[in-house]
């Protein structure tokens, strides 16, 4: 090999090592660059995982918050039912027992015990009478929702045949109804038709209903019971041609103490009746429900789930 030749063979291996160094350098600088990236989306991640961490913590801080306020509104409410308790228990005793001896004293006056009376005189007793009774069924109405938003309700469930409630409460409602020149009817397709549910509870509602209707219905107007039977339960309907509700105040006459009607010129109720009916029908499995227009009159429907068929 000449000289010439061992010069170009060095020139070459010059220029394939600085080429490859050159590689090589090129290599691991983007060899680096790589890393830079990693290590900086890796930062990236490790921020946002302590942001959403803290986040987290955050929340789960106000959800503890959450979860004591609530506790607290719950021990709160269930003192407040416990004094609610107490305290109409005590109403109870302390009204009741003055309310019977007005009642009696008032009785043993009509009879003349005192010597007798004037027609004035007796009007007043009867007016006596009047604001006892309101006072009285005040006072029970006050219990019975007390007892039921308390879950201390107790019921009696059984077979309620629905023409003995009919034949229940006809006579209680029917003196009111003539006084007021109203007709009253009785719609019963079924006279074996019977709900699952408590009688005395059920009349309770019935006399609700038919007061409400006879109450608020003008001279001459109709008051009609119609019970049918629907899918596992029987229908109740009340339905009168009464003044009727303002659509926007359906809600409203089953909140307790609410009466749409206070100037009504047959005497204003407690604002309870239809609230304790419509709990008392859905603690018996049922419900109550009103359709009504201004004008139009009313028709409550008390729906109680049916009793069993005989064998």
């Amino acid at each position: 090999m000449t000289e010439r030749d061992e010069s170009d063979e060095e020139k070459l291996l010059e220029a394939v090592a600085l080429q490859n160094a050159t590689s090589i350098f090129l290599a691991r600088q983007r060899a680096e660059q790589e890393l830079i990236r990693i290590r900086e989306a890796l930062e990236a991640k490790t921020a946002a995982l302590a942001e959403s961490l803290e986040r987290a913590e955050a929340l789960l801080q106000e959800r503890d918050r959450a979860r004591a306020e609530a506790d607290a509104a719950r021990r709160a409410a269930q003192a407040a039912n416990d004094a609610k308790g107490r305290l109409l228990n005590v109403i109870s005793h302390e009204l009741r027992t003055p309310l019977g001896a007005i009642g009696g004293y008032a009785a043993l006056l009509d009879e003349g015990i005192r010597g007798p009376l004037t027609d004035g005189q007796r009007e007043y007793i009867e007016r006596i009478r009047h604001s006892q009774n309101h006072i009285l069924r005040l006072v029970n109405e006050l219990l019975d929702l007390a007892k039921i938003e308390s879950g201390q309700f107790v019921l009696r469930v059984g077979t309620v045949p629905v023409q003995s409630v009919l034949e229940a409460v006809h006579p209680m409602i029917e003196p009111q109804a003539r006084a007021s020149d109203l007709r009253l009817e009785t719609v019963l397709d079924d006279p074996t038709l019977a709900f699952q549910a408590d009688r005395e509870r059920v009349e309770q509602i019935m006399l609700n209903l038919l007061s409400n209707a006879v109450k608020f219905t003008p001279a001459g107007g109709v008051v009609r019971v119609t019970a049918a039977p629907v899918p596992d339960a029987v229908s109740l309907q009340v339905q009168d041609t009464g003044v009727g509700i303002p659509e926007g105040k359906l809600d409203a006459v089953f909140e307790p103490f609410v009466q749409l009607e206070p100037s009504q010129p047959r005497g204003r109720g407690t604002g309870l009746g239809l609230a304790i009916s419509r709990e008392l029908a859905r603690v018996m499995h049922g419900d109550l429900t009103v359709e009504s227009a201004r004008g139009q009159g009313s028709t409550f429907t008390l729906r109680l789930p049916r009793a069993p068929s005989g064998p």
